[in-house]
């Protein structure tokens, strides 16, 4: 009995020990998944439509499209403006598969095999097709050249002309399907008869007559009353009117890296040394490359093709000298005749590319000189689809190239080998030698020095030091300093903030933090820059508290609107004209198909009013953007018949206009209508 009792005592324990072992590894167990989803969400470059999209994803996709569009232009590199055009590429798939694709699906729009067959090689080729393989000298479709893409396929072990070959495709489904959403759309698109006879009346008619109006800012703001209550109404029923994108408000200050007098001094110093050497060098050409800041320009150039010291010296009364030092902001240009040569100022020439050290090419060689069309020949043979090279100067080609059609005749046919292969060039023209000079020029770019970027970063830290932790702080730190502040409103997609170029590290910073905080140092546009957050807003609908000022503003000009119309009501324009605070004017040749007019400014609606008058009527009073405006007709004319539009006419306009919007504002409507969450800033 005690052992059953005490298996009781000890059994609840154990029991109680056991649940709330239980509910501990529960909790843990959803603490971890809630960091997780924390972690995942943290992680999200955007969501459309539910669809989260993770960082890594994202920037796998960004590199296989980088690797793409290098590949198709031949490219080992892209600049950082490319790079963000690849960014935005990525994104625009990403609303292409969850947006706009399950949409195509639903309305049963689809693009099958024998349509991507048809799109590469058939009738109604894709643009896409025509614009990746068009011919450079005809720009039709090469389909040899596409064809012999296709054919090496299987064998490219790059794995990179595989990839290029899915994502053409991949673009000429989506072009297609959009086509074919666009071309739904305008099916159901059309213009009645009344759209164009009121089209034609304000294309034709021609209206003289007067104006008066009296401004908004006649009335006192002070006798207008508008109440909290009214604004938040007004929020409330208009809310979609204040969708915004996300963006953040920075106020930033900033210190220049510019060289200091005592820098330009010293580069003056410098310079002097290098022109001593550089009149003394035997070898202009070389003893700039090796001591210039930019890249020597090995090409020849006519007197027509120089300017100011460079053709004095090559072709004036300074022959033989040197030009400069010169200084230019903050470069210094020296410059020396290297050699002059007898070169013709351009020259024709075709070709057939072959591999390096072909055995065709003699045997094409002769051909050619035989009489074969070269035309024919190139398909059969070359690795180049480009066969007429047109007319040129000879020294921007590669200098083997170069070399051998300077020496040749200008019906010569001949071999060359250069880097690309081995050339079969047919001579088409050249043209009388003339004196070309070939120009060696020293660039030394004056730079601030170590002592200089240590003072700037100096005043940079201690302000950072007292303005660390909040805007007040910052402020303080502007007075008490007395730099001066900038503002900017940065949109979240913008990679340059007003006033800094290349500013990217400051947009990805901003979208980081919070309303406050001052950033660290941070070094762009040749500058150290600090920088605060001033406000937030999130892509939605605004808050109310954002945009009261501009309801108030606008609730306050409707009541002095009803206000002024009240006392202007029954008047004529003479009578209103007289009246405290008006302003009046003639209206001459005036059309209402415009919305601005050079007496009456940018006001549709008193313009509009115009079209419903006959000669010697005067309109009741008519809300403007600045004011109540009355209007009379003087008379009304009628455009020339040789100038009038007629009802075929505008029915065209008025159709042509639709047309050429509708892709856009298709497009915005579906983006519109789409859940896109877009969080790129906070990592790119």
């Amino acid at each position: 009995m005690a052992t059953l009792n005490t298996l009781r005592t000890k059994g609840a324990l154990i029991l109680t020990i056991f649940i709330g072992v239980a509910l501990i590894a529960f909790l843990l167990q959803d603490l971890t998944s809630a960091s997780s989803v924390f972690q995942s969400r943290k992680n999200m470059v955007g969501s459309i439509d539910g669809n989260n999209i993770d960082y890594m994803e994202f920037v796998a996709e960004h590199e296989r499209l980088e690797g793409v569009i290098q590949a198709m232009y031949g490219r080992s590199s892209l600049n950082a403006a490319e790079i963000d055009q690849v960014y935005n590429m990525t994104w625009d798939s990403y609303i292409r598969r969850y947006a706009y694709e399950p949409g195509y699906k639903r309305l049963g729009i689809e693009v099958g095999e024998a349509e991507q067959i048809d799109m590469v090689k058939g009738t109604y080729l894709s643009p896409v097709i025509q614009s990746l393989f068009a011919s450079p000298t005809t720009g039709a479709v090469d389909q040899m050249m596409l064809a012999q893409f296709v054919a090496t396929l299987d064998t490219d072990a790059t794995g990179m002309m595989p990839a290029m070959w899915d994502y053409a495709n991949d673009e000429m489904v989506s072009e297609r399907s959009m086509s074919k959403y666009v071309a739904l759309a305008r099916g159901g698109a059309f213009v009645n008869d009344l759209e164009v006879a009121k089209g034609v009346a304000a294309a034709n008619n021609v209206y003289n007559g007067r104006y008066a109006m009296i401004p908004f800012t006649s009335i006192a703001d002070s006798l207008v009353e508008v109440s909290s209550a009214e604004v938040r109404a007004y929020y409330r029923k208009n809310k979609e009117v204040f969708r915004q994108g996300a963006a953040r408000d920075v106020e930033y200050v900033s210190w220049a890296l510019a060289p200091s007098e005592a820098d330009f001094a010293e580069a003056a110093d410098h310079v002097n040394g290098l022109a001593e050497e550089f009149a003394a060098a035997e070898d202009p050409m070389q003893y700039a490359s090796l001591n210039s800041h930019d890249r020597t320009d090995p090409g020849y150039y006519t007197e027509a093709q120089l300017m100011g010291d460079q053709r004095a010296i090559a072709f004036g009364d300074r022959w033989g000298e040197m030009a400069g030092p010169t200084l230019n902001g903050t470069v210094y240009t020296l410059s020396r005749v290297a050699t002059e040569r007898m070169l013709p100022d351009s020259v024709g020439a075709r070709h057939i590319l072959l591999p390096l050290g072909s055995t065709s090419a003699d045997s094409l060689v002769r051909a050619i000189r035989g009489g074969a069309d070269i035309f024919t020949l190139a398909p059969l043979y070359s690795i180049d689809q480009m066969i007429d090279l047109g007319r040129f100067p000879p020294e921007t080609m590669v200098e083997p190239f170069a070399e051998a059609t300077i020496a040749a005749g200008a019906n010569d046919v001949f071999t060359v080998d250069t880097q690309y292969g081995t050339h079969v060039v047919q001579m088409t023209y050249k043209g009388a030698p003339v004196r070309k000079v070939q120009i060696a020029s020293v660039v030394y770019n004056v730079e601030p020095s170590a002592v200089t970027e240590q003072a700037a970063y100096s005043q940079a830290r201690d302000f950072l030091a007292a303005a660390a932790g909040s805007k007040e702080k910052f402020d303080a730190a502007v007075t008490s300093t007395g730099v001066s502040p900038r503002v900017a409103t940065i949109g979240s997609n913008e990679r340059n903030v007003m006033g800094l170029n290349d500013s990217r590290e400051l947009v990805r910073w901003s979208f980081n933090t919070k309303p406050g905080v001052v950033s660290p140092i941070m070094e762009m546009d040749g500058n150290y820059v600090l920088a605060v957050v001033t406000g937030a807003r999130e892509a939605g609908i605004a808050d109310v508290q954002d945009v009261a000022q501009g309801i108030f503003q606008r609730l306050r000009n409707e009541k002095k609107a009803a206000m002024l119309t009240a006392q202007m009501t029954g008047k004529s324009v003479d009578e209103v004209a007289a009246m405290t605070g008006a302003t009046s004017g003639n209206v001459e040749g005036l059309r209402t198909n415009v919305f601005y007019d050079t007496n009456l400014g940018v006001e549709p609606a008193a313009i509009g009013v115009f079209a419903g008058l006959s000669a010697g009527a005067v309109s009741k009073p008519v809300v403007g953007f600045s004011g109540v405006y009355v209007v009379s007709v003087t008379s009304v004319d009628v455009a020339a018949a040789d100038t009038a539009a007629t009802d075929a006419s505008e029915r065209v306009r008025i159709e042509a206009e639709a047309e050429s919007t509708l892709p856009q504002r298709l497009l915005q409507a579906l983006n519109d209508g789409s859940d896109i969450k877009d969080y790129r800033a906070k990592f790119f």
